[in-house]
């Protein structure tokens, strides 16, 4: 699965030519439904390392009518799943924890509503100290790019500093028209430090007070699903489809629904250079996959295709140890 959140990624290109992806279908080492099932038995995501939520339990939670409720009924069914939420995901469940004591009949949206304020005046002056640094840069850009990138900027100042602006700010948004302003600056050090100061700009994954803003405009039931949904465990393709990489367990490796989405369909080097600690998650994920396999949960194949592909995909960073599945 490869969706659209903004990640914040440069376009690389992928060395494919050195993986084959041609194969029988008896050759494929697990069903759709196999590598689904090993969700059940707590995988850690392959990038970030978090423990996966089955997408079974997911979709009926999508279900379940008592996200449509009162914090109070919500929070009870969501319990049992704080211990898996991504950090600002949990950071923001606490705080509902604590508000539904004072407020039990109101809902996630007018809980988050009572917060906004606060939370978007934090958000401006993270967005405001970022967006005064990437200014900075029209002092030594060319004239055309300095106009341009000024433009931009003040086009953005006033979304932010509006309080009802027509149309929210988009990071994912900002940081597109910002590549297409500079792709043609020739000093390469120049570009490459505009874009890092730009994805510095938070993400509600990121920052609590991103998460509130971008949230308040959800309905109560949307905003609670939010709080598992980057938890959920996904078919992450490691040869992205785009650039014809199958759609089988050859190509397949299992991570939380957040990592999936914010690579797009960016090579794992440029994932790894996001998540400097992937190489390590990967290889807890493959300990998991090995335990599982000597309980005959996992067949020895996947394991050793992911190692593969995994090692070719990523140029050599990612080498999976995985001598313990023959010992």
């Amino acid at each position: 699965m490869n969706n659209n959140n903004g990640a914040g990624m440069e376009k690389k290109a992928v060395k494919g030519e050195k993986l084959s992806f041609k194969c029988k279908i008896q050759d494929i080492p697990l069903t759709r439904k196999e590598l689904k099932n090993l969700l059940h038995f707590h995988i850690p995501c392959l990038c970030c390392g978090m423990e996966m939520l089955h997408p079974d339990i997911y979709s009926n939670l999508l279900e379940n009518h008592a996200l449509y409720g009162n914090a109070s009924d919500v929070i009870s069914v969501l319990e049992p799943f704080e211990q898996i939420m991504h950090p600002v995901e949990r950071q923001v469940f606490n705080m509902f924890k604590s508000m539904s004591v004072k407020y039990p009949n109101k809902n996630f949206k007018e809980l988050l509503e009572l917060k906004k304020d606060i939370h978007e005046l934090a958000l401006v002056k993270i967005q405001s100290i970022i967006f005064n640094k990437i200014s900075f840069y029209r002092r030594i850009l060319p004239k055309k790019t300095a106009r341009q990138l000024r433009k931009l900027m003040i086009k953005t100042n006033d979304i932010i500093f509006d309080p009802q602006p027509h149309k929210p700010f988009s990071r994912r948004i900002f940081i597109h028209k910002l590549k297409n302003i500079i792709k043609n600056i020739e000093n390469k050090k120049i570009k490459t430090e505009i874009l890092e100061i730009a994805r510095r700009l938070p993400r509600s994954s990121d920052e609590v007070c991103a998460f509130v803003v971008k949230n308040t405009r959800k309905r109560p039931e949307v905003i609670a699903l939010n709080l598992i949904h980057p938890s959920v465990g996904t078919f992450e393709h490691l040869m992205p489809k785009c650039m014809n990489g199958m759609n089988n367990s050859l190509n397949f490796a299992l991570e939380c629904s957040y990592c999936n989405n914010s690579r797009h369909h960016y090579p794992i080097s440029v994932q790894i250079e996001e998540n400097p600690y992937m190489p390590q998650n990967a290889q807890i994920q493959a300990e998991k996959l090995i335990s599982l396999s000597k309980k005959g949960l996992c067949k020895k194949e996947y394991i050793q295709n992911l190692k593969k592909v995994l090692q070719t995909l990523s140029d050599e960073i990612i080498c999976l140890d995985i001598s313990r599945l023959d010992a």
